[in-house]
């Protein structure tokens, strides 16, 4: 971004938002970061089955998709070009964000598993810490979760998700700061969220083949293995852009009701999102719970903090969800559990433009051996077990083959098309070593736990059981 682009955009945040605090502009002038957020209000926002590549502020041009969330967040503040998810499931990738922790270490390894009760956790640590706490989610409402003083279930519905939230802030202790989870389901299949459009961008009106929005039509299509055809792909991907679009709306919603809030000129904002869609790129799958793939793991993430972190700023290295919560806590200068498998990344947002070599970044599957780790442009998947996870209920014959290794050079093939382990076995000694240490010694909190008839069923039918 040029230097006069940046400096509009943060007049126009810091306008919005009423920041022109001396305290934020003196933070920001001597560059250090640590603390400088005390006694701010944290709002983290997540996107569920979001796919960084269809975000305009990532670059995305085929379809207008994310006006006001590329405006309000992602150009708002520091963006993390390679941010990675610990797993393609929500519920462990959201309780990563919500710990420091990966899942083996959280021990919500897979979706319908809660938080251990002696856990903590950031709402925990916030309420503890004076704040007010509330989460307003679309999945993961039964996750053993505490720490919220309000906790709100929307059932799918952004719109009303946004009206619930908008109402409690209103509710708020004007003296106290607090800390708000907004979690949006849009793009997640069905992409039924699309429907809140008056006209869908790039969905064909006219056509008439498999692809509809519904997952019986889409899970039909994986049972079956029924082919599909460019003009199929092309509707699969238009309505999955018109979802994103969708929510795009309600996201911007949700952050023009927070411009009233208490202490409006002082918060700290998170974007994410859990994981991305395959969207029938490897193997002829829709979703995203049996991937290992970038498609799936590489997520967006942005920080916003008017006044203190300058619009526009792009940060490189490679970062990881497990590192939001011990960064949050590092800008409000909040007190950070020891076990911690994330880091603050608040020396990389003091200085972005001295940002060193990239750190690895690591995804679990599962209780099974399966594990990824990027590290600079080298992806490796380790299958040891030869595991063939089955992603489509009632689909026995439709699983998602994962090799035992898989190495993938990144900077030459993004999309994980041509497996190069045979070719560099030194390489992927060297990664499975990185991997061998990460995991070495990490605390097991990843039990088998008894998932109530109730919640299989809610996820039955959103496909979550099948692998």
């Amino acid at each position: 971004m040029s230097g006069s682009r940046a400096t509009l955009l943060s007049l126009l945040v810091l306008a919005a938002w009423g920041c022109g605090d001396d305290r934020g502009r003196e933070v920001r002038a001597d560059g250090r970061l640590a603390g400088a957020a005390h006694g701010w209000n944290v709002v983290l926002v997540s996107v569920d089955t979001q796919r960084v590549d269809r975000l305009g502020a990532y670059g995305y041009q085929r379809r207008v998709t994310s006006p006001r969330t590329d405006a309000l967040l992602l150009g708002a503040g520091a963006r993390f070009e390679r941010a990675m998810s610990p797993r393609g499931a929500t519920w462990p990738a959201m309780a990563t964000v919500l710990t420091g922790l990966y899942p083996t270490g959280h021990g919500v390894i897979r979706n319908g598993y809660g938080f251990p009760d002696d856990l903590p956790t950031l709402p925990r640590i916030l309420q503890a810490a004076g704040y007010q706490t509330g989460a307003f989610l679309n999945n993961m409402h039964k996750a053993n979760h505490s720490g919220w003083d309000e906790f709100y279930y929307g059932r799918g519905d952004d719109r009303r998700l946004v009206r619930k939230t908008h109402e409690w802030i209103r509710t708020l202790d004007r003296d106290r700061p607090f800390f708000l989870w907004a979690h949006f389901f849009g793009p997640h299949s069905p992409y039924h969220m699309a429907k809140l459009l008056e006209v869908m961008p790039g969905v064909d009106p006219e056509y008439d083949g498999p692809i509809k929005m519904g997952k019986v039509a889409l899970d039909r299509i994986l049972r079956e293995q029924i082919p599909l055809d460019e003009a199929d792909l092309e509707q699969l991907n238009a309505l999955y852009d018109a979802a994103v679009l969708a929510t795009d709306r309600n996201v911007g919603r949700l952050i023009d009701g927070l411009r009233t809030a208490p202490r409006a000129d002082r918060t700290l904002f998170v974007y994410t999102s859990d994981h991305g869609e395959e969207l029938y790129e490897h193997h002829d799958y829709f979703y995203h719970a049996c991937s290992v793939y970038q498609t799936v793991l590489h997520v967006p993430l942005a920080i916003v903090a008017p006044g203190l972190i300058a619009p526009g700023t792009v940060l490189e290295p490679v970062v990881e969800l497990a590192d939001v919560m011990p960064t949050l806590l590092d800008l409000i200068d909040v007190e950070a559990p020891a076990e911690q498998h994330g880091i603050s990344l608040v020396r990389l947002l003091e200085r972005p433009d001295a940002a060193g070599a990239s750190r690895a970044a690591f995804s679990e599957y599962d209780d099974t051996a399966i594990r990824t780790v990027l590290s600079d442009d080298w992806k490796l998947v380790l299958n040891p077990d030869e595991i063939e996870p089955q992603c489509v209920p009632g689909a026995p014959d439709f699983p998602f083959p994962i090799a035992r290794l898989e190495l993938y050079d990144l900077s030459t093939d993004p999309g994980e098309t041509r497996n190069l382990a045979d070719q560099h076995p030194d390489l992927v000694r060297k990664l499975e070593q990185l991997v061998e240490e990460r995991f070495a010694g990490m605390s097991d909190r990843g039990q088998d736990q008894e998932i109530p008839e109730e919640l299989r069923k809610e996820l039955e039918a959103l496909g979550y059981l099948a692998n």
